[in-house]
This record gives structure tokens, sequence and C-alpha cells, in this order.
């Protein structure tokens, strides 16, 4: 296609002329908002006239007419000039006598922001009360009658952006706003954002929805019911969001919108530049609320908000706001419910007040001894209200979130209950009150939940069948064992058969067949299959009889007792393990008693040694029922007596084999002619060798009869005590070297001492603890003493004696062996 350029004089191109045609459509449009906003104004300057000069309307309008024609000045100003004389000031000037002069002078004045007006030129033609007006302020003059043009404009605005609109663009004495937000407020104590002016549309989205949170200020404005001025320096650290958009501004208003005694919403108007100092100017833009908000009322028309409802027993006929629907809702709930309004005083939340009630808390009420008409959340329940509900409820009013508490407790010492009660409550927002719900638990229902949570314990649900019923009525604990912990509601009856092992079936068909027609009581114990598969389950029901004896319904009990058998299975597997350890200890015990009395020497083979005398013993802890590993032995050997005293760790028959190893190896070595030391040292090294599990405690001495000396060695063994011939008693001295098999290179010494004729000298064991505990040094502490001073108390020729004071001053335990050996050099 080829362009072809208008030609000179013709038509535009079809887009222009659609732009051309939209901004006329728009320039008319606008033009018939503006004669409907300026038609109420001048409307109200008509009826000013028609009353003060008792002319008809229609002469009112023609007055309007040619007092615009003489002054040259626009009708709708002409208009608000006569309605800003009515405001209320007591200087108002007296419509009938407003000359044109004087007329001119007021719209100056209001068109150039309360500047100086033009003098008129003949000032002996102005009546004196004029000149009493003209002494009037006249920033006042304009401010009144910007007030009443406002106010006009906003009750003739037909939407809510409309009224921002006004707000934002009409022509006043005081600096056009750069942004004004309109808020409606919500039954969950949120704002939603309803109409905007200089907000641009991303910023009014996500202002859509104001939650109540206290950082912001036109939240604390609404929930305080305040009007705030704030400045971009001075609020910041109270509101962070100053400086964002929609809150961006030298100056921000934030007010609550309020119509009689109900917070409707929200207004927020911010200036980029801040406002002309003085508290008149802010006294009339705050004034300018009360218009908006009659408005913003009017526009509600049939939303939630606007609909009233009249309290139940009120004379005075008094309207309380909420939805029109509610007071029927509330009659219909079959718990208690009430809706309550706060009562404050100086600022503070102190109260709530019962606005309307459905019957069944009426009768709480009544039963507290609270008149129903007269009734406060701290006069029904004063202990309960002031702990927890009152700050609960004053909390849903703050944030808006639902509030759910349970098992509340009345106490009839503290509140105006009858009796104790369990209460569940839930409260809600609406708007600037509280809807509340409350549920007292019966007796029933407190069994019922005592009821579940003991089947829940146990592992046991209950049942009811009535046979004319094609599905028994299970509780939920036996739903739960049956599905598993899956959402259900029932068992499926058809499902029976198949959760009962193929095996135990026929059992089970047996016993309810004998239960539904015969009338007898039913205990089985199940395998499970199918759903429940793995488990064993315990049936016990009973029939439930008619008057003929018929059996009409069946009740019972499932109780899974799966983990019970399983535990009696491993109860049962660990008596038989644990009886089978006691016959294999005994035996052992048995087999280490005997092993123990053939590796001790006899009382006649002990006599027979040359140049000494001997005696010894070993005592076995009888309490824990066991043999420890201890031994004594005396042997002859060339030129004198070899004497040992041993004591292996740990103890049965394990112990006293070794026991038994070491008392060969100490023979063996003895008949080599070694000495004490070199024979530990040699033994040692075989244990380490061998033995490994195994340590032991043990003395070796040597006896030469000729020359009465005593040569020996000890490995982790106490020092031998030695008694004179009258009684007194020394400890010896010499080296006491770690016990045989803990360390290989353990090089061992001997110690010889020559003992005279009377002498006695005491070999002892004891200082092994069992298990893992370390060995007692009997060198230290007072027993050791009492030893070497037994001579003062006992016979030393008393063996017996002997053994009971070691035992007894050594304090040894009764589950500790003792291992004794004492020999005298006649």
């Amino acid at each position: 296609m080829v362009d072809r350029a208008p030609a000179e004089g013709g038509s535009a191109e079809p887009a222009e002329a659609l732009a051309a045609l939209v901004a006329k459509l728009r320039a008319e449009l606008t033009g018939v908002r503006t004669a409907m906003r300026n038609r109420a104004v001048i409307e109200q300057a008509k009826g000013v006239l028609v009353e003060r000069l008792g002319i008809t309307p229609d002469q009112g309008f023609d007055q309007l007419v040619r007092l615009s024609q003489r002054t040259n000045i626009k009708l709708i100003e002409v208009a608000a000039a006569i309605v800003g004389t009515t405001s209320p000031d007591p200087n108002a000037p007296d419509v009938v006598n407003l000359i044109d002069d004087e007329l001119r002078q007021h719209v100056a004045r209001n068109r150039t922001d309360g500047s100086t007006a033009k003098k008129p030129e003949k000032p002996d033609l102005v009546p004196q009360n004029a000149r009493k007006r003209a002494s009037r302020p006249p920033e006042v003059e304009a401010l009144q009658s910007q007030h009443q043009l406002l106010g006009a404009r906003i009750a003739a605005a037909r939407s809510y952006d409309e009224i921002c609109d006004v707000l934002g663009t009409a022509p006043t004495a005081w600096p056009a706003p750069s942004s004004v937000l309109l808020t409606l407020l919500d039954p969950d104590g949120a704002q939603r954002g309803v109409g905007t002016y200089g907000v641009p549309g991303e910023v009014r989205s996500r202002w859509s929805r104001i939650p109540p949170d206290p950082g912001v200020p036109l939240v604390v404005a609404v929930q305080d019911a305040e009007t705030l001025w704030l400045s971009a320096q001075t609020g910041l650290a109270r509101f962070p969001v100053l400086g964002h958009p929609p809150f961006s501004g030298d100056t921000l208003l934030a007010s609550p919108l309020i119509s009689g005694e109900r917070v409707i919403g929200g207004i927020l108007m911010t200036w980029a530049e801040g406002l002309p100092a003085g508290e008149e100017l802010r006294r009339y833009v705050s004034a300018l609320l009360e218009p908006v908000a009659r408005q913003v009322d009017a526009l509600i028309g049939d939303e939630i908000a606007s609909a009233w409802f009249h309290v139940a027993g009120e004379e005075s006929g008094q309207a309380a706001p909420a939805q029109v629907w509610l007071p029927t809702v509330i009659d219909a709930l079959h718990d208690p419910g009430a809706l309550l309004s706060p009562v404050h005083e100086d600022g503070q939340l102190v109260d709530f007040r019962v606005e309307y009630a459905n019957a069944l808390a009426r009768q709480i009420f009544s039963g507290a001894r609270v008149d129903p008409d007269e009734a406060t959340l701290l006069a029904a329940y004063p202990a309960l209200g002031s702990a927890t509900l009152l700050p609960e409820f004053a909390r849903v009013l703050q944030d808006g979130r639902p509030r759910r508490l349970d098992g509340l407790r009345a106490d009839p010492r503290t509140d105006g209950v009858p009796g104790p009660q369990t209460l569940s409550v839930h409260a809600v927002r609406l708007w600037d009150r509280v809807f509340a719900v409350w549920r007292v638990a019966t007796e029933a229902d407190l069994l019922y939940d005592q009821l579940l949570q003991a089947e829940r314990i146990a592992g046991v649900g209950s049942f009811c069948w009535e046979l004319r019923d094609p599905e028994p009525r299970c509780s939920p604990e036996l739903v739960r064992l049956f599905h598993r912990g899956r959402d259900a509601a029932t068992i499926p009856v058809d499902e029976l058969a198949d959760s009962v092992h193929p095996d135990d079936l026929l059992a089970v068909q047996d016993a309810v067949r004998r239960t539904i027609v015969e009338g007898k009581q039913l205990l089985a114990e199940v395998r499970g299959a199918g759903r429940v598969s793995g488990r064993r389950l315990r049936l016990a029901a009973e029939p439930i009889l008619d008057d003929t004896g018929n059996v009409t319904a069946v009740r019972g009990t499932v109780q899974d007792v799966t983990e019970e058998r399983a535990i009696e299975a491993r109860l049962r597997r660990a008596e038989e393990a644990l009886a089978a350890q006691r016959h294999r200890l005994a035996d052992e015990r048995r087999a280490a008693e005997a092993l123990q009395k053939a590796l001790l020497p006899t009382d006649p083979e002990l006599g027979h040694l040359e140049g000494v005398e001997l005696c010894g013993r070993c005592r076995s802890p009888e309490r824990v029922g066991t043999v420890d590993g201890d031994w004594y032995d005396a042997c002859s050997v060339p030129d004198g007596t070899i004497l040992v005293l041993g004591d292996v760790d740990e103890r049965g028959l394990s112990s006293m084999t070794t026991a038994a190893r070491l008392r060969y190896a100490v023979r063996a070595y003895a008949v080599l002619d070694m000495p004490p030391g070199d024979i530990l040292t040699a033994v040692n090294g075989m244990l380490c060798a061998m033995e490994v599990e195994h340590t032991a405690c043990l003395v070796v001495a040597r006896y030469t009869p000729s020359t009465r000396e005593l040569r020996w060695a000890a490995a982790g063994q106490v020092a031998p005590v030695r008694y004179d011939a009258a009684g007194a008693g020394t400890v010896l001295t010499g080296p006491l070297g770690l016990p045989l098999g803990e360390v290989a290179e353990m090089r061992y010494t001997d110690t010889a001492v020559t003992l005279t004729p009377g002498d006695r000298v005491l070999f002892y064991t004891g200082g092994q603890y069992a298990g893992t505990r370390p060995r007692s040094d009997r060198r230290r502490g007072g027993g050791l003493d009492l030893v070497r001073r037994a001579a003062e108390t006992i016979d030393l020729t008393d063996f017996d004696a002997v053994i009971t004071h070691l035992v007894t001053s050594l304090n040894v335990p009764d589950d500790e062996d003792v291992c004794t050996m004492l020999i005298h050099v006649p």
C-alpha cells in the first residue's frame, strides 16, 4: 500500500481522530463530574438566600447569577463565598447586607490564600456592619469558605477514588497533598485500601491490604482512634516506613474515619513540602475528616461494615454495629456466643461489655449471678477474665489474629461459676469488637477425653455393633489400629474376615456365632492378616439382649498385644538363657572348688616341714557364690622350704586354672634352686606369654632352717609382718614389684631376713578387689598398724583368731577373698 499524506484542510488520520475524540469525551466527563460537585454548593447557596431573604429557589438562583455577572466572579465561587459566611463564627457576616465590593474582597482573599483584598473605591458607601465584618481575620474567612466548598464536593462524590481526587485537586487555602490513601477497616483488624490519589499503581497494589502492624502510622491512628501529624525527621524512629511510598513526604497526616461511635476506616494524606505553620490551618484540615467519614459511610451502602442491629433490652434503642444477620447466627449456635465491645478508661482497655449474647450465654451469665443485659467479661469471670481472657482478647483487637484457648479452668471460689468448669474459648475480631464463642466441658466430655487417652495408652479400641446397622461404630483408637494411623472414618465389615490369619479364622467365626446366636461372651486371641498383618489381637465382647433374650447388639474391645507377646517371648528366652548360665556357673564352681582343694596342701602336710611350723587358710566369699583364684603352697626343697601365697584376678574356674599353672611353675623353678626373685621373674614371663587375660599377685619365700634365713620376693603383694617371741610386730621392708602379667620385662629382687626362735611371720592377701577396682596397699592407713599390734589383743597361737583379727582390722569386704599363711620358728 502507498501512504498518502492528507490533503491540506483534509481530515486527520484515524488514530489522531480517535485520540481527539477520547480527549473530548474525557474533558466532558471531567466537566460533568465538576458540575456534579459544584451543584451541591450552588444548591446550598440557594438555600441560604431562600432562608435569609424569603425568596423562591428560582429567585435565589437569579440572585446568584446577577452577583456573578456584577462582580465578574465564577458562579461556583460566589456560591462558596455565600455558604462560607454560614460557618460557625461570632463575626459571621449577614448575607442580606453582602454587597458587591465585599463579595469581591471575600473571593479575592480565597484566591490569594488570605492575601490583602482589594479595597472598595467608595468606602463611604460600605455599610457600617460590613466594616465590622471586614475586621474578621481574612485567613479565617478563607479557611472556612474552603472548608464549606470541599465539604460540599466531598458530599457529592460517588466513589472512594473521587473523594481522594477532591482532596488532592481542589483549590484550597493550603498546599494540596501530594498523595491520599483511603482505607476501610476489615473485621479482622486489617485495613483494605479502597481509594487513592497520587499513588502509583504498583504502590497501591502493594498496600491494598494493610495488616495490623504497629509500625505503620495509619494502623496506630485507627487502633488508637487518634489523628497523627508526623514529619519525616521526627517520626522515622517510631515508624520505619516513613520515606517509602505512600508514606513519603515532608508532612504526613494519618487519621481514623469515625462515623458515630464506629471506626470504619482510615485516611492518609502526605505533603511533599511542609504545611505553613499554624494550628488553625491543621485544625481546618483535620475538620475535613468528618465529611470524608460521613461520605465513606454513605458509600459503603450494603457492605458488611454498614449494617446495624439494635441491642435487645436497651430501652434507648441505641444501636451497635455488626452484620444484620449476626443475631440470627449467634442464636443458632450450639455453644454460648457473645459480641463484646471494649471498655476504655483513661486510654486503657479495662473490660469488655457484652453487646449481644445468645440464650446459652445469657444462661451462663445468670448462673454466675450477673445481669445478662449489664454483663461484662470481668463480671462473669473475675479471675479467669483478668488473668487470661482480657489480655488475650486485647491481643485479638491489636493484631487481628484469632485465638483458640483450650483447657481454661474457672474456679467457683474466684469466678462466679456454680462449680468447677473447663472452658474452650474461640475469639475473633469483628471490626472494633471481639466475637467470642466458648464451650463448657461437661462431665461426659471430660470422661470421653479420659477414655480416649486411656485407649491410646493401653492400645485398646472399642466398638459397638447394632445388628440392625450395616457397619459397627468404632472408637478412634480402634480405627487407628486397623488403618495403621491413616485417616479413616470406620472399619469396613467386608474386610474383617481378611484381617484374621487363615489358621485362626474358623475359631473366630465359631466364637462370633456363639456370641450372636447363643448370647455367650467372646474372648479370643488371634493373629492378624491383611491390614493388621504381623499383629496379635485380643478380642473381648459381650452381647446386648432385649426383653425376649435375643441379641440386638455386641459391644467389645480389641487390644493390640503384639508388643506384650514379644516381651513375653524375649523374657522366656532370657529365663532359659539365665537358667543355662546358672547351670554352667554351678558346674564351674564345683570344678573350681575341686581344683582349689587339689591345690591347697593339707594340715598334715604342712605340719611335717623341716624346721618350721605352718598354718594356712583361704576364705572364699560365700555371698557371691564363686571361687576366687587364691591359693597357698609349701613344699620341701634341698636345704629348706618354699613358701608361696598367690592371688589371681577375677573369679571362677578360669582364675583357678591359672592359679594351678602358677603353683606348678613355682615348684618347678624352686626345684632348680632359683632364688625367689628369679622365680617371680620367670613366672612373670610365662604369664605374660601364655595367660595374657589374667594378672596375679604373688609372694615367694625360701626358708633355710640351718641359718634361719628367710629370703622373700613379692609381686604386687603386701609386705609380710614379723612378730617376735614377745609379740611385737614389724612390717618387713623390701621391694614390692608390679603384679605378674602386667610388664613382661619386669625384674624382681630378693630381701633376706634372719629369724630367731619364737618368731612368727604373717603372709596374707586380700588387697585385690573384684572387677577393675584398684588394689589396696596394706602399708597405708591405720589398719596395718592394728595388724602389726595383733599380739596386744589376740593369741598368735590361735590361727582362727589371727584370721578374724586380720579381716576386722583391714575392713575386708564380705565379697573379697582372703588367703593367709602363718609360719612359726620353734
